[in-house]
């Protein structure tokens, strides 16, 4: 969560976030400035990836409660990829 907090302040308040390292896949609760009901990301499946001496958390086949930006994703970003740091890495690996 301390990942995503700083990426998305600009945008609203995570307010719950988790992760199945098992099954690869996160969900989270996010409370958009603005709106009056929170976004709900269920589903969505990551891997990570190394690139040189970087690690990458890749989000893929993401889902959510909000239409437009589920058409959105579906258009403009199949993957989302965040770099992330070592220690991070260990933790959802």
């Amino acid at each position: 969560m301390l990942l995503l907090r700083p990426k998305l302040e600009r945008y609203g308040e995570v307010r719950e976030f988790s992760l199945d390292t098992t099954a690869k896949t996160l969900s989270a609760e996010i409370m958009l400035l603005g709106e009056a009901e929170p976004l709900v990301i269920s589903e969505a499946r990551y891997r990570i990836e190394e690139r040189g001496d970087d690690s990458f958390l890749i989000v893929h086949h993401v889902k959510v409660s909000k239409r437009w930006l589920q058409h959105l994703i579906a258009d403009h970003f199949p993957e989302i990829t965040v770099k992330i740091p070592q220690v991070v890495k260990a933790l959802i690996n």
